[in-house]
């Protein structure tokens, strides 16, 4: 038994060769295992850094998303306030082209019904012109008619002389088929004109108005032509033009640069309400010779003068 034990323990002792042999792997390994340690350490801790700039990553992304949505928004916004601003202003460009275009209109048609009234002003001047001259015609003819009853006795030398009026008259008639109407410098249709002195003397014949000839001398002042006053300042021959300065009411008038046989027309309101007309017929080197027409009709003294 002793023995077997002593077997036993001889086998079971390893040998010092085998003890020598396990000693260097022994620490091979355990370098081993202190290297891959330190690996997965540093594996471990670099898995780390890692996943915290890949969350750091993710936050900043969702913070440039959320940057994004939000210029986004903001653009659209001021997208939409761009549109309701070039609508406002479309709008009021269209209110301010329909309010001009209406201004337009109106001025149109209030310059159309001045223009008609004033058409319509003159044409009744003519027509109360016309009426005058009917009614100095009538009266003339009323006038021989009495004489012809009064004479009685004498009729045959009535017939004669009614029969020279009558030639008169037609020669008179004739004549003033001559003279013609023109419009004056303020807009008035004028009465006959006369250019020379025999359509002069027909115009006086005919009774219509007062008729005034005169003959203006440059710097000579005013001088007296029916019931105004008259001064030439200007006289020019070469072109038949000039200019008076006329005296009337206490009013004093310039008729500058006017033409040979031009109706220069005014008003002499304490007189008539229609106008005078001054008609120059030659122009010379420094006079001028023409007339004077006034209405026959005045104003009378219980009436107000016409406002100008």
């Amino acid at each position: 038994m002793i023995e077997d034990i002593s077997n036993h323990n001889q086998t079971n002792q390893p040998s010092p060769a085998v003890h020598r042999t396990a000693g260097p792997w022994t620490w091979i390994l355990g370098a081993g295992v202190l290297i891959l340690g330190s690996v997965a350490i540093y594996e471990g801790s670099r898995t780390d850094a890692l996943r915290k700039e890949l969350a750091t990553a993710q936050r900043d992304n969702a913070a440039a998303q959320a940057s994004l949505t939000s210029s986004y928004e903001e653009l659209q916004k001021n997208v939409a306030s761009l549109k309701d601003d070039l609508a406002q202003e479309r709008e009021q460009s269209g209110k301010d082209l329909a309010r001009t275009q209406s201004l337009a209109t109106r001025h149109a048609d209030q310059i159309v019904a001045k223009l008609e009234q004033k058409h319509s002003q003159n044409e009744q001047q003519l027509s109360a012109e016309l009426n005058e001259v009917k009614a100095s015609t009538d009266e003339t003819s009323s006038r021989l008619n009495g004489i012809s009853n009064d004479v009685g006795d004498v009729k045959t030398n009535v017939g004669a002389v009614r029969q020279d009026v009558a030639s008169v008259r037609g020669d008179t008639d004739k004549n003033a088929a001559d003279l013609k109407r023109a419009l004056g410098d303020m807009g008035v249709m004028s009465g006959l004109i006369a250019t020379n002195s025999a359509d002069i003397k027909v115009l006086r014949a005919l009774g219509e108005r007062n008729i005034y000839e005169f003959t203006l001398t440059r710097n000579a002042g005013m001088q007296k032509v029916g019931d105004i006053q008259v001064a030439l300042d200007r006289s020019d021959a070469k072109h038949s033009r000039f200019t008076v300065h006329i005296l009337a009411d206490d009013k004093r008038v310039e008729k500058k640069d006017r033409t040979i046989n031009e109706p220069v027309q005014f008003y002499v309101p304490s007189k008539t309400k229609q106008p005078y007309e001054l008609v120059v017929n030659e122009v010379s080197k420094s006079t001028v010779k023409g007339y004077l027409a006034t209405p026959k009709v005045t104003i009378s003294r219980n009436e107000p003068p016409a406002s100008n």
